[in-house]
């Protein structure tokens, strides 16, 4: 399907409104039906219901008809099932049913002739824009639906979709670290105060106008993440310690992709995450940004934000006790003292130094972590440890 850029455009502004303005998610999610030119749509968290802290935001489908849904749950689902074994549950992946179920063998199915016939839903394009790999949020997908005598979807759809997850997942991102301190209070700087993480908020000039407490407290201390420099002309601007100048560039282009304008510019995941070491090694912070729509509700001083900065500060990721990871997700106590040992930095030589097993045993130690935890990378491991720490 070709992409209607004024469209385009206008949704995906819509999406970064929708960070600091919950109620409007239902607005945002007709209007990327109509950009998929879909009957029905829906962004939801496909793990997790209300209760457990979940949403869904739907366009034409009635509250019943997901309770029916809700109720069979993701063991039924035909899509869902065939997702996992095919690869498609990952961050930023998107299907289509045609990937996931042949047609005829679909509507065979009890589910497609009690749920998805009767809402004339028959075809699907979905994308992941939270998988499992970061305990700050919560797996979360986008889907758009057509019926049996509709159009199939097609790969113009899958690069559309592909482009607004990313836009998504930093929309999304920022209202997952936000609702910790009440959505409703999301625009009160006194309301970031309370947050575990550092928020920092950057105007249109790249100027800090704001830093909460845990910010100020990580930018005093100077060795990763700074508010301007010793003799800075330009002092109330980040900037990295002056050891860590290996990584500026990266820290700066990130600032500065969020102070583009929005629609069709080429964006990462909000969990493409900047991981900052220490003096000796040890990973110390990581950092995202995120641009904020041109209305944010942010305006210290009078003057809109711009970009929103999450620090976090990754010294209390050593505190997560191994019990915790073994009872969450079945990891020996040997795999735990392996993931822990993260936090401490070095190369696998050290950690099993360290460890006192050899490199091989460390390895694999470290492989099965991963893969229990459903995480890919130290990046990953390190939130996951972060996200425990601060519960």
């Amino acid at each position: 399907m070709p992409i209607d850029l004024a469209e385009y455009d206008d949704v995906v502004h819509r999406i970064y409104e929708a960070a600091l303005e919950p109620s409007t998610w239902p607005g945002v999610i007709a209007h990327i039906a109509s950009v998929f030119d879909a009957p029905r749509a829906l962004i939801f968290t496909h793990l997790h219901g209300p209760s457990q802290g979940g949403f869904t935001f739907t366009h034409n489908i009635s509250q019943a008809a997901l309770e029916i849904w809700a109720a069979k749950g993701v063991k039924e689902d035909p899509w869902v099932r065939a997702s996992g074994p095919k690869g498609y549950l990952a961050e930023g992946m998107v299907s289509l049913d045609s990937d996931l179920v042949p047609e005829a063998e679909l509507m065979q199915t009890d589910f497609y002739k009690e749920i998805l016939a009767p809402l004339g839903i028959a075809k699907v394009c979905s994308g992941i824009i939270f998988d499992t790999t970061d305990s700050h949020k919560l797996p979360t997908a986008l889907s758009v639906y057509r019926g049996p005598r509709d159009t199939p979807f097609d790969r113009d759809d899958v690069e559309i979709s592909r482009r607004l997850l990313a836009h998504l997942s930093r929309s999304l991102g920022v209202m997952f670290h936000l609702r910790d301190s009440q959505l409703q209070l999301a625009a009160s700087l006194a309301a970031l105060n309370g947050l575990a993480s550092g928020v920092i908020l950057i105007d249109g000039s790249r100027k800090v106008q704001f830093a909460n407490k845990m910010a100020e407290s990580i930018a005093r201390r100077g060795d990763t993440v700074c508010i301007g420099a010793a003799g800075s002309a330009k002092p109330s601007q980040l900037s990295l310690n002056r050891r860590l100048s290996g990584s500026e560039r990266a820290f700066q282009d990130a600032i500065t992709q969020a102070m583009q304008p929005l629609a069709l510019t080429t964006v990462d995941h909000f969990s493409q995450a900047l991981l900052l070491p220490a003096e000796d090694g040890r990973p110390a912070c990581v950092v995202h940004v995120a641009p904020l729509a041109e209305s944010s509700r942010f305006a210290p001083g009078g003057k809109a934000a711009k970009a929103i900065v999450f620090l976090y500060d990754l010294q209390s990721a050593a505190s997560v006790d191994p019990a915790l990871l073994i009872k969450l997700f079945g990891l020996t106590m040997a795999e735990a003292r392996t993931a822990l040992q993260m936090t401490q930095g070095g190369s696998l030589e050290e950690m099993a130094a360290r460890l006192g097993v050899s490199i091989n045993t460390c390895k694999t130690q470290l492989q099965a972590a991963y893969a229990k935890t459903g995480t890919h990378r130290q990046a990953d491991l390190l939130k996951l440890l972060l996200g425990l720490a601060s519960r």
